[in-house]
């Protein structure tokens, strides 16, 4: 019999307090893993490299959540007190590990919100999405970490609706660019729409406090509050609690239709058109991904690739560069779409294979174009629906992102 696989460790946990920037009253404590004093490792990215390395990161994320799960409990945190934890996508996606489950049913009364921590959500956005649905499923809530440091998390903000954005501290502690300006503005009409909390990191000063509340934040974390380290003793003695993330967290978005097309169907009457009408209306709305830049996603199905418009394909290549990601999804030849965006391969004989969509997601813009070919005889034409309606947009951008397999 195999042995199982040896975590590292020991580790500690470190809080660290998050305020509310008007009151300066505490709010929660980011839970931030350790190596326990004494051991070999000489930092947590160590602890994670090592456990990449012997092939247990899901286990070892696990364990450090219980680690804070288990210091939250042992110390009394007070269950309006939000304890933020870090995670991996790749880990949240994996089931509990029979270790944990004390620690979860200890913590079911607690606030507890999951930080998406890795840099590069394009990598597996179709993971990602199963990820933040397990955690809702334990009645978690999300928050989105390093908000700026990479411009493509914000194309995925409308989908994953966290409950928290926390921004970058390189926002708060350097001098605004016209980029970050660029992004700050992305950023605000997201929460704004979905009243996410945002959360100003790395306060060292009031200097730094001052910029986080002109920037639109109303909580913050840094030295400037207090440094990592045990949680104090919670008592019975009488508090004035803040209300903290107030109202349920969201819940799964989980489109009831197997295509976008299929969406729409209670939407009103399809537009009949030729397939040249079709390909104006199309290139209109790519041209309109293309202004949105680097936060824009785009999914096209492409049912026919050899009979692609040229004009087309050349702004789908235009957008693979410049949008944080460009998906094509076919039942045809994938080599015939080389490029730099990434191809699903779709079967002949799926609803989906007959489908003509394009689906674009922006924190400015959402739009989904979705087509099938007409029934009955006559000349060649197509049934399509343009919609701008949001969350029909994010429906479908949803749908599809499921079928994306890691990078």
């Amino acid at each position: 019999m195999s042995s199982s696989p040896v975590l590292p460790g020991p580790i500690d946990t470190a809080y660290q307090p998050i305020v509310d920037l008007r009151s300066r009253s505490i709010v929660g404590y980011e839970a931030l893993t350790r190596p326990a004093v004494g051991t070999v490792w000489e930092s947590p990215e160590a602890l994670f490299r090592e456990a990449e390395r012997r092939g247990v990161t899901a286990e070892f994320d696990w364990l450090c959540r219980v680690s804070a799960v288990h210091g939250a409990v042992t110390a009394g945190l007070p269950a309006e007190l939000a304890l933020f934890v870090n995670s991996e996508p790749a880990a949240l996606d994996a089931p509990p590990p029979d270790f944990a489950r004390a620690a979860l049913a200890d913590a079911a009364d607690h606030s507890i919100v999951v930080e998406i921590t890795e840099r590069d959500l394009m990598a597996d956005p179709a993971g990602i999405l199963r990820a933040v649905a397990h955690a809702r499923d334990l009645g978690w809530r999300i928050a989105v970490d390093d908000v700026g440091a990479d411009s493509s998390s914000l194309a995925l903000l409308a989908l994953l609706r966290p409950d928290v954005v926390k921004l970058e501290m390189r926002l708060i502690q350097q001098p605004p660019t016209p980029t970050t300006i660029a992004l700050l503005a992305a950023v605000s009409a997201e929460t704004a729409r979905t009243g996410s909390v945002v959360v100003a990191e790395g306060i060292e000063n009031a200097a730094h406090e001052a910029r986080a509340l002109d920037l639109g934040a109303t909580w913050g974390q840094g030295w400037y509050f207090g440094v990592p380290g045990p949680l104090p003793r919670f008592d019975a003695a009488p508090r004035r609690p803040h209300p903290g993330l107030a109202g349920p967290a969201v819940t799964v978005r989980a489109p009831v239709a197997v295509t976008p097309f299929g969406l729409t169907h209670d939407r009103g009457t399809a537009t009949r058109a030729t397939r040249a009408a079709l390909v104006d209306v199309e290139e209109d709305l790519l041209r309109r991904a293309l202004e949105c830049g680097p936060t824009s996603l785009v999914l096209a199905t492409v049912p026919e690739p050899d009979t692609m418009a040229e004009s087309v394909r050349r702004l789908l290549d235009r957008l693979s560069e410049r949008s944080a990601l460009t998906v094509l999804f076919t039942a045809g030849d994938p080599h015939s779409l080389a490029g730099r965006h990434r191809v699903v391969v779709i079967g002949p004989g799926e609803p989906l294979a007959r489908e003509h969509s394009v689906v674009v997601v922006d924190p400015s813009f959402t739009a989904a174009l979705t087509a099938v070919p007409c029934d009955g005889g006559g000349a060649p034409c197509v049934e399509y629906r343009l919609t701008h309606d949001r969350d029909q947009v994010l429906d479908a951008a949803t749908l599809l992102l499921h079928r994306v397999s890691p990078r």
